[in-house]
């Protein structure tokens, strides 16, 4: 794995130099279609999260560790947040179906609309069977105007995620075809796109009953603390390919060195003792994207900050959080970045004072 990533580093690097570019880093950039914020305000963020959420996302998971009756979490501790189990789908694979069904129909007209299409013309394929490809996600059918969401539902809370967030990506390219300028949907950001998914996850959050029964509220807990934890890892995967990219000539054992600090400054919780891979900086392996899609993960961060907003924003007025989604739905990608997010009423995760705000709020309701 190492060697293969080294060789992709040093073909991208080729590439780029070919064209005129430094190093990859600005090619990269202009292949996710960045076009109206810069790697310094990317690297500004990141120091925010670094001075102001990493201790706050500590404070959370010290609090998980009580809650696990656990003296001190290990790294195989990650992604367990109740000692008698994480809370898992009540229902088959067809009831939760049948749940989201329900969930879409009352949430709002348009939302039932966009269900009721999605069942009657076959367009979900997530039921498990032999031999069926593995992953997750949505796609577009451009002739048809409609989206269509493969996954593999295997009984944990990942079947409900499917209903929610590739739905939410679903629901967003369904309501752009609307738009009889139909066009510019093809040119949506990741950074914007995934808001409509990640938002969409805590907009059906009033209805996890009808999936969890009685354990709903532990769901809610713990979407609310995965999500939370996710920002300094999102963060770490970003600054790990910035300095891989700008110094392509890095070996395989200074990339793990470089990965083992990020680790100690994002995620200082995380003890990798028992784990000689792990210990020695291999984690980031695991990490699809930073193979295939390089620097396309800042834009989970910067859309899990935005949702973060909608959480607030629902919290206080639950309406008119729903009529700003309609209409960042709506614009799709007919405007820049920041202005898309301006003119739904949202804050600009690159803006001074966001994420003490978003701490402050969110640490108000993880109490």
């Amino acid at each position: 794995m190492d060697e293969i990533y080294d060789s992709l580093v040093k073909n991208r690097t080729a590439q780029a130099r070919a064209l005129g570019f430094d190093n990859y880093i600005e090619m990269g950039y202009c292949r996710m279609n960045r076009n109206s914020y810069s790697r310094e305000q990317v690297e500004a963020l990141r120091a925010q999260i670094k001075s102001v959420y990493v201790p706050f996302a500590e404070r959370m998971h010290e609090k998980r560790r009580e809650r696990l009756g656990l003296d001190h979490l290990y790294y195989y501790d990650e992604g367990v947040y109740f000692s008698q189990g994480d809370p898992a789908p009540t229902g088959t694979p067809q009831e939760i179906l049948a749940a989201g069904e329900r969930m879409y129909g009352e949430l709002s007209r348009e939302t039932k609309e966009f269900f009721d299409m999605m069942q009657e013309n076959e367009l979900f394929d997530v039921l498990g069977r032999k031999n069926k490809k593995a992953g997750g996600y949505m796609e577009e059918l451009p002739d048809y105007r409609v989206p269509f969401i493969f996954a593999n539902f295997n009984g944990t809370s990942g079947d409900v995620d499917v209903i929610t967030h590739e739905c939410g990506h679903a629901f967003q390219y369904y309501m752009a075809c609307q738009d009889p300028v139909t066009d510019h949907y093809r040119y949506l950001g990741m950074e914007t796109a995934e808001i409509h998914s990640m938002s969409m996850e805590f907009f059906t959050e009033p209805w996890m009953e009808e999936f969890f029964g009685q354990r709903a509220d532990d769901y809610r807990r713990m979407h609310l603390e995965d999500a939370i934890a996710f920002v300094p890892y999102g963060c770490m995967v970003d600054e790990f390919q910035h300095i891989v990219y700008e110094k392509p000539e890095m070996t395989p054992a200074q990339r793990r060195e470089a990965w083992s600090r990020l680790e100690r400054e994002y995620r200082p919780h995380m003890d990798p003792t028992g784990s000689q891979f792990m210990a020695q900086g291999g984690f980031w392996q695991k990490q699809l994207h930073i193979f295939e899609c390089p620097f396309y993960y800042i834009d989970y961060v910067l859309a899990q900050l935005c949702a973060f907003q909608y959480k607030i924003m629902m919290d206080q007025d639950y309406k008119g959080a729903w009529e700003s989604y309609l209409k960042l739905c709506r614009l799709s990608a007919s405007d820049f970045y920041p202005n898309l997010l301006r003119s739904a009423g949202l804050q600009v995760p690159f803006e001074e004072g966001c994420i003490e705000r978003l701490v402050r709020e969110l640490e108000e309701r993880l109490d």
